[in-house]
């Protein structure tokens, strides 16, 4: 299934008294034939420290609850774990009081992860949205374009446009030789004029998938396209192409991939697209942070800008666990950081303070991008977080 951004604010929306519990497995198909695969051994070890941990903090009446609420999830995790299921990036998430549980599958992989807080943990979620954004795929070749969508792994074909030639209905044109006296009265085919007319013909056609494309673009909303094939017919299509969207141009011949095949072959040239597009973004909020204009830098700067409601795009180190305090208004602080006009009392412990960030990024409307290592190294000298603002 794709993963949009209404899933991940429907599955961040989950809390309960007793917990949510968040299990993350990358269902690596390396490792599908061993008798037990890693994902299950760590899952396993997991979910006993996530039991001794609630065993260890009490009262007894809330781990017993955690304990029979886990076992009560027995065949939801033995689904979850199972080799034969589909999807390399699997998710669940469980409401250990409220008995709510949602399930993802995905073509991308996601960290093996178990989680157990008030909240639904979703860190690995916003790191798809971001890396499996959807992006048009055009493979050219001589006979034609093939329009597909590539969304977090997963290819559909959307249209196949094929180029008629139509030369059958098209006499040789002859004509004089040449300059050769002795050939004055012979007659040559004229090639280079019927090159140029199909040239031209195929020209008008790249012109038409470019429109086709571009319309596709906007319904479907995509921020890059990838044209794949010979550059001899690839770039007329990206000379017509209008510069709103990010433009990936490979001459690899792909039109035979399909389905799986496709979405393996374009992988590495779409993971060093967002990667790219990673490091754009962090240098954007540092340039505009530091010049006095519309960007934050920081953990303190970047929560009062979200809590203002100004941020635009957030942008964290996925490698590090943030922690801080909540006030009861909603309002997060750092930990260490003292909160105006509140006393120490006033504030709850939060330990997952990334997630917060997330949340309320996600819903005033603002994007956010997860970094690693080398982008995150550019946001190291400022806790690994930064923001683009509105204003």
């Amino acid at each position: 299934m794709a993963i949009d951004r209404e899933t991940v604010l429907e599955i961040g929306r989950l809390e309960d008294p007793l917990g949510v519990l968040s299990v993350y497995v990358d269902a690596d198909p390396s490792q599908q034939a061993s008798e037990r695969p890693a994902w299950q051994v760590t899952v396993g070890n997991e979910l006993k420290k996530v039991q001794e941990r609630a065993r260890s903090e009490g009262p007894r009446e809330r781990w017993t609850a955690v304990l029979e609420a886990i076992d009560g999830l027995d065949a939801d995790l033995r689904s979850l774990l199972d080799p034969g299921e589909p999807g390399r990036g699997r998710a669940l998430f469980a409401t250990l009081a409220g008995g709510a549980v949602r399930s993802v599958a995905l073509q991308l992989a996601l960290p093996t992860r178990v989680v157990l807080e008030r909240k639904a943990y979703i860190r690995p979620l916003v790191a798809v949205l971001e890396g499996g954004r959807p992006t048009g795929l055009a493979t050219v070749s001589r006979s034609g374009v093939r329009l597909l969508e590539w969304q977090a792994g997963e290819v559909e074909s959307l249209a196949e446009l094929d180029f008629e030639e139509a030369t059958q209905d098209w006499r040789e044109m002859k004509g004089p030789a040449g300059a050769n006296p002795s050939y004055a009265q012979q007659t040559a085919p004229q090639h280079d004029r019927f090159e140029r007319r199909l040239d031209d013909k195929r020209a008008r056609f790249l012109g038409s998938v470019a429109r086709r494309l571009q319309s596709l673009a906007v319904e479907r909303g995509w921020g890059r396209i990838l044209i794949a094939g010979d550059r001899r017919l690839t770039e007329p299509l990206e000379q017509a192409l209008d510069g709103d969207r990010e433009l990936i141009v490979t001459d690899r011949s792909l039109e035979a991939l399909d389905g799986a095949e496709l979405a393996e072959a374009v992988a590495a040239d779409l993971e060093r697209s967002t990667r790219e597009r990673s490091a754009e973004l962090a240098e954007r909020a540092r340039g505009a942070a530091l010049a006095g204009g519309p960007g934050a830098l920081g953990l303190a700067d970047t929560l009062t800008s979200l809590a203002e409601g100004r941020v635009a795009h957030l942008l964290f180190d996925q490698g590090r666990d943030y922690r801080g305090a909540r006030a009861q208004d909603g309002r997060l602080f750092p930990e260490g950081v003292s909160a105006p006009g509140l006393a120490a009392s006033e504030l709850v412990a939060e330990p997952l303070l990334g997630e917060r960030m997330i949340e309320r990024a996600l819903e005033t409307g603002a994007e956010v991008t997860p970094l690693t290592d080398p982008e995150a190294e550019l946001l190291a000298d400022c806790g690994g977080v930064a923001a683009i603002l509105r204003w």
